[in-house]
């Protein structure tokens, strides 16, 4: 069993032959495209997974990952935090022809070497768990003001439009 802080690079299917257990942390400034957009990369990501063999004699990754990513909240723009976890099961394969035949109960990863980078494997699975839009349960919707309306607030002349003024001109005119 692996725990602590993960490699970045493992060998699939020699971990699977031995049966290996990971249980650890990735810190998250490591999983860069994964945090290009959010407000911070500091957290970690918590992996507990277990290499195997199915049946068939696919080496298997299965497991959970769990992070937390502050990302832009798309009514107020301030931070928010998403929760991402992720129930994984992934059969390795070698071979182009073999990805056709992984039991669809599996997502199939084509290895183009003996080894692949488990940091860039789990955060391509992370990236596809974030939502479209971020945004908080409750929060007021951000105010755009244009560059006059600005200008004006700095200088005290803005006073609130009063939709009914109209009315009372009206009325004022009788």
């Amino acid at each position: 069993m692996l725990t602590s802080t993960l490699p970045d690079l493992i060998k699939p299917i020699k971990l699977a032959r031995q049966g290996l257990i990971l249980k650890g942390t990735i810190p998250l400034e490591q999983m860069k495209r994964l945090t290009a957009d959010a407000f911070s990369s500091d957290g970690i990501v918590d992996v507990d997974a277990a290499f195997t063999r199915d049946g068939e004699g696919y080496p298997l990754l299965q497991g959970t990952v769990k992070t937390c990513v502050q990302l832009q909240c798309q009514r107020c723009l301030q931070a928010t935090d998403v929760e991402l976890e992720i129930e994984l099961t992934l059969a390795f394969v070698t071979k182009e022809s073999r990805l056709e035949q992984v039991p669809s109960i599996y997502e199939a990863v084509l290895l183009d070497s003996e080894e692949i980078s488990l940091v860039e494997l789990l955060e391509d699975e992370l990236i596809l768990m974030l939502p479209l839009m971020a945004y908080h349960d409750s929060c007021e919707a951000y105010q755009y003001r244009t560059d006059e309306e600005l200008k004006a607030e700095e200088e005290g002349d803005l006073k609130p439009e009063n939709p009914f003024d109209v009315l009372k001109q009206l009325k004022s005119k009788k």
